[in-house]
């Protein structure tokens, strides 16, 4: 049948080594051989022009890929910098649940009159209300990604029947 290459349906899994701007940039994250990054392709996990550029691909081949910021996380929003969130917008369960999850650095998730949700950090917490910063902390910044193709193969039954919510995707090895 033959080694697949990447393409939409397929789940991927594969190492990584993140870099501010380019390979000789502050280093950011990596996901090593122990632990690498997996994705189901077509299913918008990842940034598009990220998976642009690996598909083709096979197992074991390397990759380089540079994203500018519009391309990666986008730019720093300044309106997104000093966003005031009521504490009582969380819907924590009792005042314990709220002491220890507004604190300053924790990152959670609030939701706009629309329905949209946005992960931000805290920056400022307030009498009645809490400051947070919903850029994505790699928004604003070129991106360099050296890493390698660890497989490429069908998803499982399980993968498939995939509906959103609960399955995770898990490494066949």
């Amino acid at each position: 049948m033959g080694e697949l290459s990447i393409s939409e349906g397929l789940v991927v899994a594969l190492t990584y080594r993140l870099y501010r701007d380019n390979a000789d940039g502050n280093f950011i994250e990596e996901a090593p051989k122990e632990d690498p990054f997996l994705f189901y392709v077509g299913a918008g996990g990842v940034l598009p022009k990220f998976e642009g550029a690996l598909l083709g691909k096979k197992q074991g081949e390397k990759f380089q890929i540079s994203l500018k910021a519009e391309d990666a996380y986008g730019k720093v929003i300044k309106e997104y910098s000093e966003v005031k969130v009521a504490k009582n917008a969380f819907g924590f369960a009792d005042e314990e649940e709220e002491e220890a999850m507004l604190q300053v650095g924790h990152i959670l998730s609030v939701a706009d009159q629309d329905g949209d949700v946005y992960d931000g950090k805290i920056t400022k917490i307030n009498k009645k209300d809490v400051i947070m910063d919903l850029n994505h902390e790699l928004a604003g910044m070129d991106l360099f990604f050296d890493g390698e193709i660890v497989e490429v193969r069908k998803p499982t039954k399980e993968e498939t029947d995939f509906d959103g919510e609960g399955v995770e995707i898990m490494p066949s090895k």
